[in-house]
This record gives structure tokens, sequence and C-alpha cells, in this order.
């Protein structure tokens, strides 16, 4: 135990460090905010997948509720990995970045005004601030369980390593750090999958033990569950987790969306992202097949496990030998690290960008909004401690999370979508169907009792889609100009007219005289097509496999 100490403070001692050394060059909000737009792909892919990946949304709750229901808990990186990732790379990205915005409320008022900017704004606050919260709740007890060091402290040292590096060096920091974090949670972590299938004779050998000698029900190795599952039946989780959810939580996360505004070119942010669904597919032997097997491992021992969220913490603990558990810890804190980082830059970043200076102070230097960006990164971290002991109270919080994400993230996904591919879609319409959506999946869970997320989340979908397209027809359409480049028709009609323009100016020609343009492609090893054919390709058979 004094070897894995040392260890994790090495780790967190190096992590400190290299955060404030990241963090020299900062100087302005395009560095602070977007990270000079300088990060190459693989940065971002790094990023990406170390930002979805904390205690909260992986090791320790996706853990615990994987304990609890089993390979069901997998649908979060066996779909969102392939296909959200995928299509928010290869379409919505685009259009964020010939926005020219910093956040996603920025975009949601270039396209429908500045009341749906404020209230997006403002509901994804809530949640970032409940999600620092409930990281911290979760690495301080993840901490405190393991190594038995006071809950308190390790919330303060946690919350200090990665709420220095990102006050001093916004995206920039948060960026490189995430990208040295996903490497240390991959290396880390991985063992602890090998070793499990060794103690259990395979994953066959698993599924055997626990459906022949416990009696376990099949649904316990399934992805598509029954209809009496807490998920609800499998046709809703494909098309919630697809078509709703998963697209809403890619396209829509501030802290996703903003890694890949801060590439360095276009192609790195698309490439980063389709990329960065290959470790999330591998996110699911990391904590959910584990967890899988953690319940023949806790009757050979005779463990006891009190809370699910508390499971992964008390497997490690039972099995790996010291040092070996140290590194272990030294992966899991870099999942926490970077969850709390990213969403902690983001958070600023809203409150600067979509509040502060939109609303509050405008037309001041860049400095000042600089230097507002770290007040507001400081007073987030207050007020993220300061709900810490609201969240000691919730079970299993990510359930929690999600159905606040679902209620949110079904009437985004209707408003976004159409945003982008009907031009027609207008200001009062979108806010209608917005409010309207966010009501009905209020009164689904609070009037109706409903609790099951993947239905709030698509219910509310398809009613804000349909209030939305209604209030839109029986109100005025969008002037041309408002919508010019920022939806699929308009920009594409807008890109081939200034090819158009561009040929016949460098040419002196006749419009219908154009030169050929030669365009140069990436190599063949980078090219989005296959990437993105190649990773479908698997999760159809992952599918398949475990269906």
């Amino acid at each position: 135990m004094p070897s894995d100490l040392i260890i994790i403070g090495i780790y967190l001692v190096l992590m400190f460090t290299a955060g404030v050394f990241f963090s020299r060059n900062i100087k302005n909000t395009a560095d602070y905010f977007l990270a000079a737009r300088s990060a190459p792909w693989f940065w971002i892919m790094g990023a990406v997948w170390a930002t979805n990946i904390g205690f909260l949304h992986g090791y320790l709750a996706h853990g615990g509720a994987a304990y609890e229901w089993g390979l069901i808990q997998a649908n979060f990186e066996w779909f969102q990995g392939p296909f959200a990732y995928i299509l928010t790379g290869l379409f919505f990205i685009a259009f964020y970045w010939r926005a020219g915005i910093f956040t996603v409320p920025h975009f949601l008022e270039r396209r429908y005004g500045s009341a749906i900017r404020l209230i997006y704004c403002l509901a994804w606050l809530v949640i970032f601030v409940v999600t620092i919260a409930a990281e911290l709740y979760l690495g301080g007890m993840f901490l405190k369980n393991i190594l038995h060091i006071p809950f308190w402290p390790t919330v303060f040292v946690l919350i200090g390593v990665v709420g220095t590096y990102t006050l001093l060096g916004g995206l920039g920091a948060a960026i490189m750090m995430e990208f040295v974090q996903f490497i240390i949670m991959m290396i880390g972590t991985m063992p602890l999958l090998f070793i499990l299938l060794h103690m259990t004779g395979g994953f066959e050998g698993l599924k055997d033990i626990l459906l022949t000698q416990w009696n376990v029900s099949p649904q316990y190795f399934s992805v598509l569950p029954d209809i009496h599952h807490p998920y609800g039946p499998g046709p809703w989780v494909i098309m919630a987790l697809c078509f709703v959810v998963s697209i809403g939580w890619c396209a829509g996360h501030q802290s996703m969306v903003q890694r890949n505004l801060g590439a360095r070119s276009l192609y790195d942010a698309k490439l980063g992202y389709v990329v960065a669904s290959i470790p999330k597919t591998l996110g699911a032997f990391l904590y959910v097949v584990p967890m899988v097997a953690a319940p023949i491992i806790f009757a050979r021992r005779g463990i006891f496990v009190e809370r699910a969220d508390a499971a992964y913490g008390k497997l490690i603990l039972n099995l790996l030998p010291a040092g070996m558990l140290g590194l272990f810890i030294a992966g899991l804190v870099s999942a926490g690290l970077s969850s709390i980082g990213s969403v902690l830059n983001s958070s600023s970043t809203m409150v600067v960008k979509d509040i502060y200076e939109r609303f509050l102070v405008k037309g001041k230097s860049d400095h000042h909004y600089f230097i507002a960006g770290r007040v507001a990164t400081f007073g987030i971290i207050v007020l993220s401690l300061l709900l810490v002991p609201v969240v000691l109270k919730v079970y299993l919080i990510m359930w929690l999370e999600q159905t606040l994400l679902a209620m949110l993230l079904g009437p985004f996904t209707a408003v976004l979508m159409l945003g982008i591919f009907w031009r027609r879609t207008n200001t009062p319409g979108s806010l209608i169907g917005f409010l309207f959506g966010g009501a009905f999946a209020i009164f689904m869970q609070q009037g109706l009792g409903i609790n099951i997320f993947m239905l709030i989340g698509w219910w509310s979908f398809v009613v804000t889609l349909i209030v939305t397209v209604i209030a839109t027809l029986l109100t005025e359409p969008p002037e041309t100009e408002k919508v010019e480049g920022i939806t699929w028709e308009s920009d594409f009609h807008s890109q081939v007219g200034a090819i158009v323009e561009q040929r016949a100016e460098n040419s002196g020609t006749k419009v219908t005289q154009l030169p050929e343009i030669k365009i140069t492609m990436p190599p063949w090893y980078l090219n989005l097509k296959y990437w993105a054919t190649g990773i479908l390709v698997v999760q159809i058979a992952l599918l398949f496999f475990f269906g």
C-alpha cells in the first residue's frame, strides 16, 4: 500500500507540473478557449475520448451499472462509438467550423436567435456543475475506499491539480493533458480485463458460470434488452441511443465539440472525432466486461458490495497486487481528471462567451475576456465543491445524470437537425418546439412516472420535431442571409457559387469555361471514408455477436 501511495503521489505531481508547463504560452481568448486552433487529429482523438471517460461516464458509474444490469451498459460504447462519433465528425463539425463559433450555444444563436442560446447554455451549465461535483464525489470515495485516505482532502487535491492547469492554460493545456491521460488510462487499466478472463475461463467460461451455475438471465449478456428492462426494450435503445441521445451528446456537448474546434484544420477535427470511436469502443472492455465478471470474483472471495458504484474499487483492491494497484489507480485518476478538466474549461467558455460577453459586458478587450475566463473557472470550481455534499445522497449517480441529459438532448437534437437539414426552420418554431419538448420530457418523468431515460429522450425528440415543424410552417420563413452557410442546402449552394465565382475570377473566363480544379487528397490511411466504414463493420460484428 505505501508503494501505491508513492506511485499515485508521483503521478499527481507530474500531472500538476506538466499542466503548468503546458499553460505557459496561453495569452489570449483564442489560446484559452480554442487552443489557438493548433491541435492535430491524434490529440483530438485522445482528448475527445478522455473527455467522455471519467469516474462518472466510465469506470466507476458505468462499471457499477454494468455490475447491476450486465452487458447492456456496453450500448453506450458500441452505439455511441460507431454512429454518433462518425456522424458528428462527418457532418455537424463542419457547420460549427464554418460558423466561426466558440460554443454550441453560439451556433444556436447564429441559426435561431439569442433566446435559445441562453436557455441551452444555462441548462448545460447546470448539468456541467453537477457533473464536476459527481466526478469529485466518485473520485474522492474511490480513493478513500482503496487507499484509506480522508475524503475531503482527497477531493481538494483532485480539484487542485486539474483546476490549476485548466485555470491557467484553458483548452490548450487541457487537450495536451487529456492526450497524456488517454495513454495512461489505456496502459494502466487494460490488464484487468485479461486477469479477469483468465480467472473465469475466458468469456465463454464466464457466461457458462453465470448462466448455468448461477441461473442468471441471458439478458445479462445481451446488448439488446427485453421489454421489462429498466433501459426499455431493444428497439427503443437503438433509436434513442443512435438517433437522439448519442447524437445530441456528441454534437451538443460543449466539452466534446470544443476539442474539435481547437483542431489545426477542419480535416483534423473530422478525423479526430471519427477515429475517437475506436478507443470509445474499447472502453466497454475496460470497465463493462470486467464488471460483468465481478460477481464471480466477489462470491469466491466472500466480498460484500453495498453500493454498485463501489464495486469497481472493491474489485481491483482485492485482485491487484501492490505496485500494479498503484499504476491502475493512476489510470483511473487520469480518467477523472480529464473529464473534470474538460467540463471545467467548457463551462468557463460558455459563461464568458454565451453569458458575460454576449449579454452582460460587451465591447471589452480580448485580455479582459481572457481574465474573465480564469475568474469563471475559479467560480465554477467553488460552486462544484459546494454541491459535492448533495451528490453524496444520490444512489447510482449516472442514472440521474443520464435522465437529465435525456430531457435536454432529445429537444436539442431535433432542433439542431432541423436547423441544419431544413433551412425553412425559423426562430419562433425552434424556440416553441425546444421549450415544448423539454416540458414534455419533464412531464413524462414527473407526471407519468416514466424513469426510462431512453424513452424520455426518444419521445421528447419526436414531440419537439413535430411541434417545431408545425410552428415553423405557421410563421414566416427565416431571411436567406440569416441561414446562409450554416444549413445543408444553403451551404451546398454557397460553396458551389463561391467555386464558380473564384474560378471565373482567377482565370478571367466565363462561368461556362471553367478550368479543372485539382484536389489534394489525404493519404489513404487517413481517409475518413475508410476509417468510418471499418469502424462501422466492427460495431455491426459486436452487435451480432453480443445481441
